[in-house]
């Protein structure tokens, strides 16, 4: 979807297009979802928050300021929802990178398993990089990895300038480079006796 046409779509939500309000949802739900798990892991927790954005926005709809970045105002939402949520349920914040499902793709049951392990392993091993960050460090390689923002839309997401997430991520990223690196002789120790 071109800036042009996701603009017109606003446009058309704000001047109360049923339609323009459901391609909205249908656009960003999984993206919100996504982003939302890796900030918190309770599935349920998430989805409630997604739903809640969405009744605020439609209550807000007359006052929605309208520009290249709207769709931000989804994903700064959802967060405030959730830290809103954390506080009242007086919860800690917990944030993990999800294991997709796995499916191999090894011919034998044997690679299979090696395969699986060591994918497995890996993964562990990033789980535990990333748990190494603060969580404002986490959050700013979730964007920008897997949510795929600009630099810009992290600084706006975080209510930081732009040079301070550029800088904010590549220190975030150094120190998973520098975790990975320390570990590394674990890796291909486990590699080499695995079976």
């Amino acid at each position: 979807m071109t800036k042009r046409t996701e603009f017109n779509l606003w446009t058309r939500f704000r001047n109360g297009d049923q339609d323009a309000l459901s391609a909205i949802y249908d656009r960003y739900v999984r993206q919100l979802h996504s982003y939302g798990c890796k900030i918190y892991t309770d599935d349920a927790l998430v989805k409630d928050c997604i739903q809640e954005i969405f009744i605020q926005l439609i209550d807000k709809r007359d006052r929605l300021i309208i520009t290249e970045t709207t769709h931000l105002y989804l994903f700064k939402s959802l967060r405030n929802k959730i830290l809103e949520e954390l506080r009242t349920q007086n919860r800690k914040k917990e944030a993990s990178q999800s294991i997709t499902d796995f499916s191999p793709l090894a011919a034998s049951a044997e690679q299979s398993i090696v395969f699986y392990e060591e994918e497995l392993f890996r993964r562990e091993l990033m789980e535990m990089a990333l748990s190494s960050l603060t969580d404002y460090q986490r959050e700013a390689i979730i964007l920008r990895y897997s949510q795929e923002f600009s630099y810009e839309e992290i600084a706006e997401m975080l209510e930081i300038d732009v040079p301070s997430a550029r800088t904010l991520v590549y220190r975030s990223l150094k120190k998973v480079r520098e975790f990975l690196s320390s570990r590394t002789s674990i890796f291909l120790f486990y590699l080499s006796h695995r079976f």
